[in-house]
């Protein structure tokens, strides 16, 4: 059995389809299980168990993992609310559930964190991450540690959220015009998590990017060239993001996280820092998977945000 924490997730729902098809007994633990229910479509009748649990409650792990000889933690969040901080979900969390995996006999942890992940971060996102990441290979030395790029894909946060923009604004913002991005789509890396599983993959490092690296504004660019849309893209100066992520995130915390997330300072700060794989670690080429590029998946989920064209 595998028991996989934040399955409801962009990234999750992926994995818990591909483990589904391999026919394996998945407990997924998830906080509303009511609003994952669409997770029982990915196996037969009695295969994927939603369990209602909160990985910050420590003292309900070990219940929660039950009998799983394998877990995966998927759990992650990408600015902070008044009742989720990177320390607590990133670092606390991720080590008591590799403190517990321990206890109880677990034989696979897989942890899911991201391409910059560094405990000396300036980017309190990837910092917490890299700390997160340093505390569960302390715990569980056999760890696998998975780093994704920039994840893309129907529910994705990064062209969702620019194509949005683009229906409303006839500028998008361009930040941090240096940073080089490495795209990766969702299902490769779900299935760079179900090699690990087939194969009971010891410690291992993956860094998973996909096949081109972009700047910040080519990827604005092939998303508007996409929607067939045309729109100005305003390269902004990281102080000047990092002014506008203040007032942002100032709002949507006075407001209770009514107002939107449209840019945090998290998100700002990691935009300091190239997003793409190493040369000393194991890749999407190492596990034989070859991952698809973002010419073949947009098209597929960005078509409501195309502009229609008028037939003469």
């Amino acid at each position: 059995m595998i028991t996989v924490f934040g399955g409801s997730g962009f990234l999750g729902r992926y994995i818990v389809h591909q483990l589904g098809n391999l026919g394996l007994k998945i407990r997924v633990v998830v906080r509303e299980p009511n609003n994952a229910l669409f997770l029982k479509v990915y196996g037969n009748v009695g295969q994927i168990e939603l369990v209602r649990g909160d990985i910050s409650n420590s003292r309900s792990l070990k219940e929660l993992i039950g009998k799983a000889e394998i877990v995966i933690n998927c759990v992650a969040i990408f600015y902070e609310t008044n009742d989720q901080k990177f320390k607590n979900i990133h670092v606390n969390s991720a080590s008591k559930i590799a403190e517990t995996c321990k206890i109880v006999g677990v034989k696979q942890l897989i942890h899911i964190s991201s391409l910059g992940a560094k405990s000396g971060s300036k980017s309190a996102l990837l910092k917490t991450k890299g700390e997160g990441e340093e505390e569960v290979i302390k715990i569980f030395p056999n760890a696998n540690i998975i780093r994704p790029s920039l994840i893309f894909g129907p529910e994705d946060d990064f062209f969702n959220r620019f194509a949005r923009i683009s229906l409303i604004s006839p500028v998008l913002p361009s930040i941090g015009s240096a940073t080089k991005f490495q795209p990766v789509f969702v299902n490769d890396v779900a299935k760079a998590v179900t090699f690990l599983v087939k194969n009971k993959s010891e410690k291992k490092y993956l860094e998973l990017g996909g096949q081109e690296v972009f700047l910040f504004i080519n990827l604005l660019k092939k998303l508007l060239v996409h929607i067939n849309r045309k729109r100005i893209i305003l390269k902004i100066p990281l102080f000047a993001a990092k002014i506008m992520a203040s007032i942002n995130d100032f709002l949507r915390l006075m407001t209770g996280n009514i107002f939107p997330a449209f840019l945090t300072v998290a998100q700002v700060n990691s935009f300091q820092f190239d997003n793409i794989c190493g040369s000393d670690v194991e890749k999407f080429e190492d596990l034989g998977i070859e991952p698809k590029g973002l010419d073949i998946i947009l098209p597929t989920y960005l078509t409501r945000f195309r502009k229609k064209q008028i037939k003469e």
